[in-house]
């Protein structure tokens, strides 16, 4: 069994800047100042307070570059261990309202996109096994941010388990990255408390079944009805507002073997070329982007899933020239086509 999020996989429109509001809080209080994480953003001070404020792709690329640029050893796992629920609001408070480890998973997958989604997450259940793995997949697709994206994401997943079944102590039986081994690696092993592993087919926790029936100490059933249907209307607005996208996501992925052009996508749309990139650059994206993510998600699936060759791959998402379909994903993943299937 799967649980994931029912909304595109790709990183469509704008966010909320909890997660950037919190790693800038945690940087502040050791002396980074806030200027140097906001430059070349065009995000507003002011607005990281703000629960509502949202944010774009672009602007969470920019923002994790000037965090990386610190150069600061094992910063994803320093900013991870150090968040907890009360910084995702509603996302948090419901969180640890939920009655097991398995219901505050699966809640956060469903409700994902309330907070500052950077990575797509995913709950597989293998019964011959008895065992269930927690999976992470990179949204930015931008191969220098890959590392600290991943590492982040797993010490937050592990920082709000921990607090979850109330338990500093709690450890996944293991963790594999999809990545090579990183020169900052030291100390990785002890922070999550298991065995560690790169170089794997996905990013994910490995873990038993029994700890999915773990009780969160700090469940509140009679609270949860209401918080729920809080998450719901909120969930739902975010939808709302990314239809325009859902349904273009919907259309480059019916032609991604075409040579895709705006203007079509335009004319299909009865719009102006003029209106359409307006209208994207409002959700914080461009046609060009969305080609590039839905291209590197089918491919990477195509690579991982079939036995087709790279150069069919690369012609089934729009590239004639296999060289060139190649260098592409190279950018994208920072591995070759040829890498990614060798480790799978």
């Amino acid at each position: 069994m799967v649980h994931q999020n029912s909304l595109p996989v790709n990183f469509t429109g704008q966010v909320f800047a909890h997660k950037l509001n919190f790693i800038s809080t945690t940087l502040s209080a050791r002396g980074i100042d806030l200027s140097r994480l906001l430059q070349g953003t065009d995000i507003e001070a002011y607005g990281l307070n703000n629960r509502e404020y949202q944010i774009n792709k672009e602007q969470i690329v920019a923002f994790y570059r000037n965090v990386v640029a610190l150069d600061m050893p094992g910063i994803s796992l320093l900013l991870g261990s150090a968040i907890k629920p009360k910084d995702y609001g509603l996302y948090g408070c419901t969180l640890l309202c939920c009655k097991t480890l398995r219901s505050a998973l699966e809640f956060s997958i469903r409700y994902h996109n309330l907070v500052t989604k950077t990575v797509n997450m995913s709950l597989h259940h293998d019964d011959k096994s008895g065992q269930s793995c927690f999976r992470f997949e990179d949204l930015l697709i931008e191969s220098d941010l890959v590392e600290f994206n991943i590492e982040l994401q797993c010490a937050i997943v592990l920082s709000l388990v921990r607090d979850c079944v109330d338990c500093d102590i709690f450890s996944f039986e293991a963790l594999r990255f999809s990545f090579d081994k990183p020169t900052h690696h030291r100390g990785y092993e002890e922070f999550f408390g298991c065995p560690i592993s790169y170089g794997n087919k996905y990013t994910e926790f490995v873990f038993n079944d029994d700890k999915l029936s773990l009780n969160t100490p700090r469940s509140n059933p009679f609270a949860m009805p209401l918080l729920l249907s809080q998450c719901d209307t909120v969930l739902n607005s975010v939808v709302a507002k990314n239809e325009f996208l859902i349904t273009i996501n919907k259309w480059v992925a019916e032609n991604m073997h075409k040579d895709l052009c705006a203007e079509n996508l335009a004319s299909d749309l009865y719009l102006t070329p003029r209106t359409l990139r307006r209208k994207l650059s409002e959700q914080g994206t461009s046609f060009r982007d969305i080609v590039k993510e839905l291209r590197c998600s089918a491919a990477k699936q195509l690579i991982t899933e079939t036995q087709l060759t790279i150069e069919d791959i690369g012609c089934s998402v729009g590239f004639n020239d296999v060289s060139n379909f190649r260098a592409a994903f190279k950018k994208w993943t920072g591995h070759t086509p040829s890498t990614l299937r060798q480790v799978n």
